[in-house]
């Protein structure tokens, strides 16, 4: 499917009658225990603490993205999202791709993908929030730039549950137009599960953004004609196999052949 980045206009009703506060979900919330590497948390309310290179995986209510349904998401400290969970080190990445990238991680949803620390911050935040007629799962970094724990960085992913596509990016005043140390690269955008499609912005975010996408279409077809002979008699197949730069490994069809 074809993903996509769009500036998203001021008026949200839905997001912004759930805000408590101008910025970043300020909330007063117990702090809940901290949980190892990669676990899997049935997410309510709650903030984890996350180092430098680490993932959180986060079992959660279905929602959509590209025409599919997912029920669990990776949050990694360095300011992405996997969909589907962080399930390998490949999935780790401090030095942000150019979207898309067929290279792991795939299914990417990144606000603000740089190479961030989340030591001595205060971490991840999850959360559900509903206005009694629709919810959304809210996923908060509140990390910094490696080596400068000063650099705050602070962004927010809302994801709307259930079966209608509702993907937002929300950015902390601090990180609205910040840009990232000489070498270290910035990729705010998102990715097609397949690492095939996907959309970035050039530069920072400068305000909230929406994720768009178009799920995926029929593709075309091909046929060809060939003469073989038999030089056995049975059942034998004749296998084609055809590849394309917008689909990952081979479609392979497989046609019975019977030689009397």
């Amino acid at each position: 499917h074809r993903a996509g980045l769009r500036q998203r206009p001021a008026a949200h009703p839905e997001a912004h009658d759930l805000r408590v506060a101008p910025v970043l979900l300020r909330v007063a919330l117990p702090r809940v225990a901290v949980r190892a590497h990669q676990v899997e948390h049935l997410v309510r309310d709650e903030r984890q603490a996350i180092g430098d290179e680490e993932a959180i995986n986060f079992t959660v209510p279905a929602f959509s993205f590209g025409g599919q349904s997912f029920t669990r998401v990776g949050v990694v400290s360095n300011g992405y999202l996997v969909l589907g969970g962080a399930d390998s080190s490949e999935d780790i990445q401090y030095l942000p791709q150019n979207l898309p990238d067929p290279a792991r991680p795939n299914g990417v949803l990144s606000p603000y993908w740089t190479d961030l620390d989340g030591g001595g911050q205060e971490g991840i935040r999850a959360a559900i929030l509903t206005d009694g007629v629709h919810s959304w799962l809210v996923l908060q970094w509140d990390v910094a730039i490696f080596g400068d724990p000063s650099a705050h960085r602070g962004m927010q992913a809302w994801i709307g549950l259930g079966d209608t596509e509702d993907i937002t990016y929300e950015y902390a005043n601090d990180t609205i137009g910040s840009s990232t140390p000489a070498g270290t690269g910035l990729t705010v955008g998102v990715e097609s599960v397949q690492g095939v499609n996907g959309a970035m912005l050039a530069g920072s975010p400068t305000g909230s953004l929406r994720v768009s996408t178009t799920p995926g279409q029929p593709g075309g077809s091909v046929s060809y004609s060939l003469q073989v002979r038999g030089n056995t008699a049975g059942s034998h197949p004749l296998l084609t196999k055809m590849t394309s730069s917008n689909v990952l490994g081979a479609t392979v069809v497989r046609a019975p052949l019977t030689v009397n």
